[in-house]
């Protein structure tokens, strides 16, 4: 009975003589790692193995900071099969043999080993290193620290090549090289941070929010581990549906390629043409069905070719992606609805369409008035407004007037209505665009100054007709003068003559 409990006793010392702690480390094939014990006490040695512990040592570490890569226990393996070929009389070469052999077991792991403390580093891992990597830390009357990390390979494929173009499916696929015994959580994080997939795998079909950083995660309990693939998506970047301006303002026509896209890489893709064609707005409030062409690229000069001039210019940025149109001052001549296509040699066309909204406003009789006068002031995009929007007028101070939902009325304008009017476009709490008029009110003619005007005009009507009866009198006495000198039929001129 005694030396039952001595057994046991002895059984539970060896038992409690270690600690243990398990870590899932998640990676991909070239990554590089680092395996960090859970503790390193002071005065501790430190060993490395791979697969099992006091399998194949990798690494150690003693107390006073010396440290090595040791070949281990597989050399020994190697020693014991090379004794009993020779004991089968079966002729090797022991130089040949161990090289070869060094270069099986160790080869592997060559360059890629490093220490940071305690820590393992491995550089660059391949597909043959993912796997099991224990620590023992012994230390002089402590129990071992034993750590075993799984090393576990995630493999991330994009099947579809990229570029993509718009409309092309995208193909991502996120899985594990082992599974472990609780399988943890895989899906994708889209560039806008949504989660895609199911179980790791994603197929959709390609648009422009789709460019940029996809993100396997790959997540037990509340640790998560990201792995990025990078995605490029030919495509337009979107615009809005309507372009908002006022005959006061500039204009901008937007169309761009989507970020991080390059004219290289639209070229790969076999682009055919770009084109800009516009289809006016017309008096009863439709778009033409003819649209005009505004603009073509040459592709191998990258210039733009004018078709119809509406006075717009492109933005000469084209390997930027830039591909806008635009206008100092925008009019009504330019409302109407603008398109950007690229077609490709495929027969795909992506493109962008814009409704140019332009607000206006016409003063009636005009903008340079007098004291008294009746004006009358409207505000217009040349459609009706739909129900979220309306019009807020702005004027000067001390001006007082009657307001319609599109138009003002001043009655009789004044000194105090002298002026910036503005109309402003709005819809909820957006203000979408606004517009200014220049009103110029001159005072009225006095009755003296009217007097002193009509004065002065008849004293310079008098001063013109007594000039002319002066002109007249003095040519009629000029030619009575000539009249009286010559009588004679056949005048002699005075001298002396020969007889």
């Amino acid at each position: 009975m005694k030396n039952f409990i001595q057994s046991l006793l002895l059984l539970i010392a060896v038992i409690v003589s270690t600690t243990g702690a398990q870590k899932e480390i998640y990676a991909k094939e070239g990554q590089d790692i680092t395996l960090e014990p859970t503790s390193y006490p002071i005065n501790s040695y430190v060993y490395w193995y791979f697969e099992k512990q006091d399998g194949h040592q990798l690494a150690w570490l003693n107390p006073l900071g010396g440290k090595g890569f040791s070949n281990g226990k597989p050399y020994i393996y190697v020693y014991i099969i090379y004794l009993l070929l020779l004991s089968r009389e079966i002729q090797v070469n022991k130089k040949i043999f161990l090289t070869i052999t060094f270069c099986l077991v160790d080869e592997k792991w060559k360059n890629r080993l490093s220490l940071t403390g305690a820590s393992l580093v491995i550089k660059a891992l391949q597909e043959d290193l993912f796997g099991t990597f224990v620590c023992k830390i012994s230390a002089a009357g402590q129990r071992d620290s034993i750590t075993v990390f799984k090393v576990i390979q995630v493999k991330v494929i994009e099947k579809s090549a990229s570029p993509l173009l718009s409309g092309d499916y995208l193909s991502l696929t996120c899985s594990l090289g082992s599974v472990p015994q609780n399988t943890p959580e895989i899906y994708w994080l889209s560039p806008q941070g949504n989660t895609e997939g199911n179980k790791g795998t994603v197929y959709i079909q390609a648009r422009s929010e789709h460019n940029g950083q996809w993100d396997c995660v790959v997540k037990r309990n509340a640790n998560e581990k990201k792995f990025p693939v990078s995605v490029t998506v030919v495509d337009l970047a979107p615009v809005p549906s309507h372009q908002y301006t006022s005959t006061d303002s500039p204009l901008t026509i937007p169309c761009s390629l989507i970020s991080l896209v390059s004219w290289e890489q639209v070229k790969k893709k076999e682009i055919e043409e770009v084109q800009w064609h516009f289809a006016p707005k017309l008096s009863s409030g439709t778009l033409s069905d003819n649209p005009e062409q505004l603009f073509s690229l040459d592709l191998e000069k990258l210039t733009w070719k004018k078709g119809k001039d509406k006075g717009l210019s492109p933005v000469y940025n084209i390997k930027n992606g830039n591909l806008s149109l635009t206008k100092s001052k925008a009019t009504v001549e330019e409302r109407g609805r603008y398109t950007c296509s690229m077609k490709f040699k495929d027969g795909r066309t992506l493109e962008t369409t814009v409704d140019v909204v332009v607000l206006e406003i016409i003063a009636h009789p005009k903008a340079e008035l007098i004291y008294g006068q009746q004006v009358n002031l409207s505000c217009s995009t040349g459609d009706q407004l739909p129900n979220d929007m309306k019009l807020n007028w702005t004027s000067p101070k001390t001006s007082s007037y009657i307001s319609y939902p599109t138009h003002i009325t001043v009655p009789e304008v004044g000194k105090e209505d002298n002026g910036k009017w503005g109309c402003e476009l709005w819809q909820g709490g957006n203000k979408l665009t606004s517009d200014e008029i220049l009103l110029k009110i001159e005072p009225r003619l006095s009755v003296w100054m009217l007097v002193i005007i009509c004065s002065a005009a008849v004293i310079l009507l008098l001063l013109l007709v007594l000039a002319f009866i002066h002109y007249r009198r003095r040519k009629q006495k000029t030619r009575l003068l000539r009249h009286q000198l010559c009588q004679c039929k056949n005048p002699k001129p005075k001298g002396f003559y020969r007889t």
